[in-house]
């Protein structure tokens, strides 16, 4: 009897346009999102963008100074996290990164810069069957190579995690974005993907906010296709070639608590330094020379 009331609550939930509940790793995520929500209300903000293949919805966090409802007037800010299920320690960068976002518009730091114009959207789990297993893909995908690009025009979005990304991108304009993996230690920016010229028309700009972020945590830095390997369909090279958002690849070092905690600031210190709109200059002119492919390299 327990679970047949079990099962006609699912039903009914789903009926009123409900995911799937929180399960596993993922439902603790979900509790600390929740728990933060409750003791900031008027900073604080649990959502979902939407959901993935199991009907399970991929939470955010939205901090802002009216965090209820999306804000298109103030500057947007992204990062997502745990595209890679086995890399655990990109989760926590997250969940400290909000952490540290709520002390710190709890200061006096609230009325310097533009931190009381900025919103904040934080995914902390995109790929939540990864992370609840422990693997790096999602349903026998990489999530991190499912992305459109300049050289991948066709055959990406396999997964609906990414499509619901993708979707949700489009609601609003994003200044600069994160995606957190593990583990290598340094900092890229786009192209990442196969072509003979793989710098962007803001390559001295980027290079320039990258020396400084990674000088914070002593990580090294440069251009993805360079610093890490080329490969298509990354959400770094995605989201700066689709809406011009400044996107850097964070790789920790170890995902320790030590360096997570060393890592913050350095994310803090990135959106400080980008510019307040997304960039104009992130049109891809060179030529791709390599199709897609399986790319089993673990970054």
């Amino acid at each position: 009897m327990k679970n047949l009331r079990l099962a006609v609550l699912c039903i009914t939930l789903s009926a009123f346009g409900f995911g799937a509940a929180p399960t596993g790793r993922y439902k603790a995520i979900y509790d600390q999102m929740t728990a933060m929500e409750t003791a900031n209300p008027g900073l604080a903000k649990v959502f979902s963008i939407g959901t993935n293949d199991e009907g399970v919805d991929l939470y955010a966090l939205r901090i802002s100074t009216s965090p209820q409802e999306m804000d298109k007037f103030k500057i947007g800010q992204f990062l997502v996290a745990t595209h890679h299920g086995n890399e655990g320690g990109s989760t926590e960068v997250a969940m400290e990164f909000m952490r540290d976002l709520i002390r710190r518009y709890q200061s006096d730091e609230l009325w310097r810069g533009q931190l009381g114009q900025t919103e904040w959207t934080l995914l902390p789990v995109l790929n939540v069957s990864g992370y609840n297993s422990n693997r790096r893909q999602e349903h026998g995908q990489d999530p991190n190579r499912d992305y459109p690009g300049p050289c991948t025009p066709n055959g990406y979005g396999k997964l609906k995690s990414i499509r619901t990304l993708m979707s949700f991108l489009e609601t609003r304009s994003f200044a600069g974005s994160i995606t957190a993996h593990g583990y290598v230690g340094n900092f890229t920016y786009p192209w990442g993907f196969y072509t003979d010229n793989n710098k962007t028309l803001d390559e001295n700009r980027y290079r320039e906010i990258a020396r400084k972020v990674a000088d914070v945590n002593d990580y090294s830095y440069g251009n993805a296709g360079d610093a890490v390997y080329p490969a298509n369909g990354c959400f770094e090279d995605y989201i700066y070639w689709k809406h011009g958002s400044w996107s850097l690849l964070l790789e920790l070092r170890s995902g320790s608590q030590s360096d997570v905690k060393a890592t913050v600031p350095a994310v803090a210190t990135f959106y400080d330094l980008i510019d307040s709109t997304a960039s104009s200059k992130n049109q891809f002119s060179a030529n791709c020379t390599r199709g897609a492919e399986v790319d089993l390299r673990v970054e």
